[in-house]
């Protein structure tokens, strides 16, 4: 009976020990997992600083440059605005050269009505020849103020090739401006 006794002693601390061993590996498992958990959150925390430490340096990289970018905008308007001034100046030009134009274009027409007026007034009438040479001489007269009436519009005509050619390079400067302004402002 002291056997049978001792057996079941036996069998009951085989079974305790079992059963320590069980826990202690329930422990052991859970100790890992708690470590694992531990490494996965170290370098979760790795990983968020890098990428802070990344868009703190971006974005410190966009403060240094966002200076030289305006410095670069309010250059480039200054040249627009610069470009536009000349612009308006050479339109300025190129209107009062077609006004100047369009006054000896007048003085032009007039002379040729007042040549022709003398013309009919020469063929009508016969007349002696002094009155002759007085018509020949105011007609040489009108003819030579047609020559520098002539002249006079050639070199305005110049004048105003010239303002349009200096128009349109400086309309072609100012688009391509605008272009590049419109590259910086989408920045």
């Amino acid at each position: 009976m002291d056997k049978r006794l001792l057996d079941q002693v036996q069998k009951a601390l085989d079974a305790q020990q079992e059963t320590i061993q069980r826990q202690q590996q329930m422990l052991d498992d859970q100790d890992a997992w708690t470590q694992q958990q531990l490494r996965k959150k170290d370098q979760d925390i790795a990983q968020l600083t890098a990428s802070l430490t990344k868009l703190a340096q971006a974005q410190t990289q966009q403060a240094k440059d966002l200076p030289s970018l305006l410095e670069q905008l309010q250059t480039k308007i200054s040249e627009q605005i610069s470009v536009q001034s000349g612009w308006v100046s050479h339109r300025k030009a190129f209107a009062e050269t077609m006004k100047l134009l369009t006054t000896e274009s007048i003085t032009l027409c007039n002379a040729q009505i007042r040549l022709t007026e003398l013309m009919q007034t020469y063929q009508s009438t016969i007349a002696p020849q002094d009155n002759q040479n007085s018509v020949t001489s105011e007609l040489e007269t009108i003819l030579g103020n047609l020559k520098n009436s002539q002249t006079t519009i050639k070199t305005m005509q110049g004048e105003i090739s010239s303002s349009q050619s200096t128009i349109d390079k400086t309309q072609q400067s100012l688009t391509e401006e605008l272009r590049q302004l419109e590259r910086l402002s989408k920045r």
